[in-house]
């Protein structure tokens, strides 16, 4: 009889998850982290970290579902080679966005932000046209209006600049988050255009114009960020705004229909333009009058084609 040995090569997936709003991370019983279509549960730790380990190696892709009271839930499709670990790093979450409004030597100056949580010296800075750098000192506190960089040559007023703070997976408040006081807070509920308004679940938002200004993406450090030219009625005609990545602008209705969008309460936000979505209907582009600094809300109605 002719021995046959059989080895399998397993893989692990590792990654961290924290709240956009807080970037506080998020442990169980916060949020969940498992398979699609899978029995299996991550181990789950306090310190936002999700593990699932001995996993086969096939199939070639595993998508990953992450949910949590009051937040957004997000898929992940991620492919782990045979026989490794994958440490989920995705680019561009993690990271304080910012326009630069004037540079005084090594020092970048922006639009003063209400609370930046920690970031410390050391952390990769990326701007456009290739620029990358270092801090040079902690960012944080309140009020934060400003970073001081190992070096700041080659970046102009103007430009895009992100700054990492980790590779921390982040999850979106939702609609029923509950939001702190003057928070700007846009609820769009999208529904049928007949009898009964049927709730349309998983419809697709994304925020096309801020306050009549078109969006724009620019790349930063392999990674695209939106931004808008918001006009002013004076001078300057117009003050840039940063909007962030696409998950950023772009959203989807939970089983209510409800979707959320949402900005600091200094942000200079009055109005959005929201292209709505989905398979089977006519997409529909609707500008709503927001209130800065206060929860608004809006119905849209899609037609079915």
């Amino acid at each position: 009889m002719t021995a046959v040995e059989t080895r399998l090569s397993r893989v692990s997936i590792v990654g961290r998850v924290a709240d956009e709003l807080t970037r506080e991370d998020l442990g169980p019983p916060r949020v969940d982290a498992a398979l699609r279509n899978s029995p299996r549960r991550a181990v789950r730790k306090q310190d936002g970290y999700f593990v699932f380990a001995d996993l086969a190696a096939s199939p070639p892709e595993y998508e990953i579902d992450l949910t949590g009271r009051q937040l957004q839930a997000r898929r992940l499709t991620v492919s782990v080679p045979a026989g490794t670990a994958l440490t989920i790093d995705p680019a561009g979450e993690d990271d304080l966005q910012v326009i630069i409004t004037g540079i005084a030597g090594d020092r970048v100056s922006f639009a003063a932000i209400p609370f930046v949580p920690s970031i410390g010296d050391g952390a990769l800075v990326h701007g456009e046209g290739g620029f990358s750098s270092v801090l040079a000192e902690p960012v944080e506190g309140m009020d934060v209006d400003g970073a001081e960089l190992l070096s700041a040559a080659g970046l102009l007023v103007g430009q895009a600049l992100r700054i990492v703070r980790s590779t921390r997976l982040l999850l979106r408040p939702g609609p029923y988050y509950p939001f702190p006081e003057s928070t700007t807070v846009v609820v769009l509920r999208v529904v049928e255009n007949m009898l009964g308004s049927a709730p349309i679940p998983d419809a697709r938002l994304q925020v096309t114009a801020v306050n009549g200004a078109p969006v724009a993406s620019v790349p930063v450090g392999g990674v695209s960020l939106f931004r808008a030219e918001l006009p002013t009625g004076g001078t300057p005609p117009t003050i840039p705004f940063m909007i962030g990545t696409q998950a950023a602008r772009t959203t989807v209705t939970n089983a209510r229909g409800d979707a959320v969008y949402y900005y600091a309460p200094a942000a200079p936000v009055t109005s959005l333009t929201v292209s709505v979505s989905k398979a089977g209907y006519v997409t529909q582009s609707r500008t709503v009058t927001v209130q800065p600094g206060a929860r608004t809300s809006d119905l849209v109605q899609l037609v079915r084609t």
